[in-house]
């Protein structure tokens, strides 16, 4: 068994008690998938962007079990994470001990809004799911967005994602609208239909999603701009010739980053948009609703809600 499953294993059994195999196990399947999320979302980016690793350094901001360490060091770069929870940094440093010797691959514990990197020295920034998890709301998140600037090189590149505020179902509970719910109403809804969320979170309040203006404000404030038009990595004419119009109708009134249920952004130094948009890929007939679409989004969305 690897030193990661090891270490996960061990704490869940002193969490839930080794007579609790079924919470155990939820536990582990849960936290063992972060790995391969991260690296999906990153395969996400890299679909859309010519991204190099090899010499790169790379700064995974929140970076959890540190999986994406193994995707970035076999392609020759030099990983760095960095977490504020010592917990989920023990889990990381379990992951990385199992990566060949050879590796460059190192963890810090620091705040997302005080990084110890000096000025323009990381190459690609990463922000999984992590800026609505700041603890001090809005100023936070523009002190993050401004932190990864100053630590980008001229030439570096953030690849940031977070959920839309917009959409009705809320990722972090699996519920619908919490998030329009005034904090109190919605730690007891939440904790009547999906108590386990509690077992991570003490408060809805915990989690705060941006909407699609607020997103686009933060980045113009911290001097980042967006290397495509749409939060999706896709600019209006990836799409086919109908959702393309519906979309271009959107943009029109200031909609077309509110129809998107996730923002999944790369993002540039404002001064460097230009010249950093030949990373684009070009991409052609996009999807609306990537796979396995809407259906089976819906279906998904339906089946995490039944779970109590």
């Amino acid at each position: 068994m690897s030193q990661f499953a090891t270490k996960l294993r061990a704490h869940a059994e002193a969490e839930f008690g080794a007579s609790n195999p079924v919470a155990i196990e939820n536990w582990l399947g849960y936290w063992s998938s972060t790995v391969e999320r991260n690296q999906s979302i990153l395969q996400f980016f890299r679909a859309k962007l010519n991204l190099n690793l090899r010499g790169k350094r790379i700064l995974d901001v929140g970076c959890g079990t540190a999986g994406l360490s193994e995707l970035v060091t076999s392609e020759g770069g030099v990983y760095f994470g960095c977490d504020f929870f010592e917990k989920i940094l023990d889990f990381g440093q379990a992951f990385t001990a199992d990566l060949p010797a050879v590796a460059q691959a190192s963890l810090v514990r620091c705040s997302a809004i005080e990084l110890p990197f000096s000025d323009s020295s990381i190459d690609v920034a990463i922000g999984f799911d992590v800026i609505e998890h700041l603890v001090g709301g809005e100023p936070w998140q523009l002190r993050f967005l401004r932190e990864i600037r100053r630590v980008l090189r001229p030439d570096g590149l953030l690849l940031l994602t977070t959920p839309n505020r917009l959409c009705p179902f809320e990722g972090h509970t699996f519920l619908i609208g919490p998030q329009f719910l005034p904090i109190p109403l919605a730690d007891r809804y939440i904790r009547w239909l999906r108590p386990q969320f509690f077992q991570e979170y003490r408060s809805y309040a915990e989690v705060q999603l941006l909407k699609p203006r607020r997103m686009k404000a933060f980045l113009e404030e911290a001097g980042l701009s967006a290397l495509h038009e749409l939060p999706w990595c896709t600019d209006c004419e990836n799409y086919r010739p109908i959702t393309r119009s519906l979309l271009q109708v959107c943009n029109a009134f200031g909609l077309g980053w509110a129809v998107f249920y996730k923002f999944q952004i790369a993002a540039v130094k404002r001064e460097s948009v230009l010249e950093m948009e030949r990373l684009k890929r070009p991409v052609k007939n996009e999807s609306f609703f990537p796979e396995p679409g809407l259906r089976g989004l819906l279906k998904k969305g339906m089946a995490l809600m039944a779970r109590r």
